[in-house]
């Protein structure tokens, strides 16, 4: 007989882990059962349970503890374990899913713990220390600017319903003529062309038109259900703002160095805030980060708080730029069997970061700049959303580069790109040729030219 092949077995990875199935009344938490004879046991989900927990699990020499992203449930346990010190993994539930016909709470638990004890499951990434508290900030503010488009989208409806065309006639009911039309119709004007004087000098349409488009029924109820669109649009302006302060406090403790003066952003980019209060944040989060996003082509200031407010200072989770990029849910999938790729829609998990970059892509093509250009070359050969998801990968990649390693964004232009398409069109030129048995030549005036 010949010599015994060793099989290849599992490595234990995390011998001293624990499981969680996370619940919304109670937790249910498994450890090693070769260290306690009752090692599933169940706490409650009041504070104390969870206090009680840490101290169970510190008590069997528990050090990395695993469990599912179960709606909102799993933040008060994961803020106690990990302020008593437990090494916490926050895993997706697809890549815990129990086997088919064993489906209990019980064995939940273990099924994770047994899991994560030979390194099967990969945390989420969060952000360290007060980030996680800006990131709550930007997504409770994210969240009011959605339902405050609501009562935008409400406003419109009840001056439609008056026969008021003023949306057809201005860009934005929401600017400055628009809101200054409104609350004098709210207080009791009826006369448009009286209306029609509130007009700033910046509207396109003329005083006449716009005296038009104001003429309608005035019935009570449409006049009603328009004076509490416009009362809780106030309302959310004034919760985006607090949202804005406490964004700036928190930032705020998290800079480090000073930062020079910045040139006021352009007309357009600075959306709920003054151009005063865009370049405060601006600089702030500049202080915070270390670089300057927003000085990437395409990326506002909104756009570079959700990056930062995301991903923090700190991207040493991620080894290089494909891993980064991948995470952002950017990067071309990996789908392939038998050698062939994988067709067909497949569940794609939903990421801020990538989102708010693919935004700020789709805003690309009207960019002087190398991105721009970058961009504009990609729709003539592309669909509009795989081009739109391909600059989106390209700002990641930047964004990675910037943070990991502190450099500046610097702009290389329209040229830039236009001598490197060229340079590239050349080379495929010139290896067509010698497929051929032919040499290329350049025109001598051409060149000179």
């Amino acid at each position: 007989m010949g010599r015994k092949r060793k099989t290849e077995q599992l490595q234990l990875v995390y011998p001293n882990c624990a499981g969680i199935d996370i619940g919304s009344r109670f937790h249910m938490v498994a450890i090693n059962p070769e260290v306690c004879d009752e090692p599933v046991r169940r706490f409650g989900a009041f504070t104390d349970d969870l206090h009680a927990m840490a101290r169970w699990l510190k008590g069997h020499g528990v050090d990395v503890v695993a469990m599912e992203a179960t709606g909102v449930y799993w933040i008060p346990t994961y803020e106690v374990l990990d302020a008593a010190g437990f090494e916490v993994h926050l895993v997706n539930a697809r890549a815990c899913r129990q086997v088919a016909g064993r489906k209990s709470d019980v064995l939940d638990c273990q099924w994770i713990r047994q899991l994560m004890s030979y390194g099967l499951l990969r945390g989420a990434f969060r952000p360290a220390g007060s980030w996680c508290e800006v990131r709550a900030y930007a997504r409770q503010r994210a969240s009011l600017v959605r339902d405050q488009a609501r009562s935008t989208q409400h406003m419109q409806k009840a001056l439609t319903q008056m026969n008021l065309q003023l949306a057809n006639v201005i860009s934005n009911i929401t600017g400055k003529t628009g809101m200054a039309i409104l609350r004098a119709i709210i207080t009791g004007e009826r006369d448009g062309a009286v209306l029609a004087r509130l007009r700033d000098p910046r509207i396109k349409a003329s005083r006449e038109t716009i005296a038009r488009s104001l003429v309608g029924t005035w019935r009570e109820e449409h006049l009603f259900a328009l004076r509490q669109a416009v009362a809780r649009y106030d309302f959310f302006e004034t919760q985006i703002q607090a949202c804005d302060r406490a964004i700036d406090a928190t930032l705020a403790a998290l800079a480090d160095d000073a930062v020079t003066e910045l040139p006021d952003l352009p007309a357009g980019r600075s959306g709920h805030r003054s151009n005063a209060e865009d370049k405060r944040l601006r600089t702030a989060l500049i202080q915070a980060v270390g670089v300057d996003l927003a000085a990437v082509p395409t990326i506002g200031t909104d756009t570079a708080l959700v990056v930062a407010s995301e991903l923090g200072n700190d991207l040493s989770r991620f080894p290089d730029g494909d891993h980064f990029c991948s995470w952002t849910t950017l990067a071309p999938p990996t789908r392939i069997s038998g050698g062939k790729p994988i067709g067909g829609r497949h569940a794609t998990p939903v990421n801020r970061v990538g989102e708010a970059l693919k935004l700020a892509a789709s805003n690309a093509r009207h960019s002087n700049s190398f991105i721009g250009a970058a961009h504009r070359r990609r729709l003539q050969r592309m669909d509009k959303a795989v081009a739109i998801k391909a600059t989106a990968h390209q700002l990641a990649r930047l964004i990675y580069a910037m943070l990991t390693q502190g450099q500046p964004y610097v702009e290389r232009g329209i040229e830039e790109f236009e001598r490197r398409r060229q340079d590239q069109q050349r080379r495929t030129l010139e290896r067509r040729a010698r497929a051929l048995g032919l040499i290329l030549t350049e025109d001598p005036e051409k060149s000179a030219a």
